[in-house]
């Protein structure tokens, strides 16, 4: 079971600004926009208690997250819960974004893809909250849902999500690890038959080379080249292709290392 926390219970930090990834944006966006279910007076308060740092020990939990929030004379411990995806869902989502390849390579790279939420919806699916999924519990008196520490713990989770927006498939049920291991599978072949198989566009609808060149002088323009570092590294990271072995994937990268290595004499002259 995946578990991250954010806070120390010996440090009372303040978070970062709000909102300043588009993860974390939609997260809020998510809490503020659910309706009558999440009056909006509660949410002010809980965000200056997130500001100030009173949510301490969030730890994220497939379909939880807790935290208690510190009060001047007085503490509060919070549950937030939003249902986890079945095994049959997150294989059904892990094959749709196996499909999209440039997603499958920003997951593997450890960054997750802006539009991700658009790929899941292939298989009926979104990471974040819909409505009447998200609900919260406290040992307070306030009745709202979520009542002002409630709303300090979605706040704080927002913050959260700026440094490891795999927490939200933490949420649903799959922990980094897992999600990566089944995404490389599913690439490799090992579950990925029914896949999409990755976007492609047909050469005749590309536009002219004219599209692309807008006047000037080219060797005006300044060059720094680099020779590539691993120029096979995200290559070996998506695994075999679909259908193919672990030696097709090594002859793939040792056929686009050599096209960079006589790419780069090319450009020094040397070829």
């Amino acid at each position: 079971m995946s578990t991250a926390t954010r806070r120390s219970t010996a440090t009372r930090e303040k978070p970062a600004a709000l909102g300043s990834t588009w993860w974390s944006r939609r997260w809020i966006r998510a809490l503020e926009s659910l309706g009558a279910t999440y009056p909006n007076p509660r949410l002010p308060r809980g965000r200056t208690l997130a500001r100030n740092g009173a949510v301490q020990g969030l730890t994220v939990r497939p379909g939880e997250v807790t935290a208690r929030v510190e009060l001047p004379k007085s503490s509060c411990e919070v549950t937030l819960h939003l249902p986890v995806f079945s095994d049959s869902e997150w294989t059904a989502g892990v094959r749709v974004l196996a499909g999209q390849l440039q997603h499958a390579a920003s997951l593997l790279e450890g960054r997750m893809p802006e539009n991700i939420d658009d790929t899941f919806g292939k298989a009926g699916l979104t990471l974040f909250p819909r409505r009447g999924e998200l609900s919260s519990r406290c040992d307070c008196r306030d009745t709202g849902d979520p009542c002002a520490h409630g709303a300090a713990v979605h706040y704080t989770f927002a913050n959260s999500l700026e440094d490891n927006p795999f927490l939200l498939p933490t949420l649903r049920g799959r922990s980094r690890e897992k999600l990566l291991t089944e995404l490389r599978a599913a690439r490799s072949g090992g579950g990925a038959e029914a896949a999409a198989g990755p976007e492609s566009v047909p050469a005749s609808e590309l536009p002219s080379a004219d599209g692309y060149f807008t006047g000037g002088d080219l060797s005006a323009v300044p060059l720094h080249p680099q020779p590539p570092a691993d120029p096979a590294r995200r290559l070996r990271r998506l695994g075999p292709p679909p259908g193919g072995t672990p030696g097709d994937a090594e002859w793939l990268a040792g056929a686009v290392e050599r096209a960079a290595a006589h790419a780069w004499r090319t450009a020094g002259g040397g070829a």
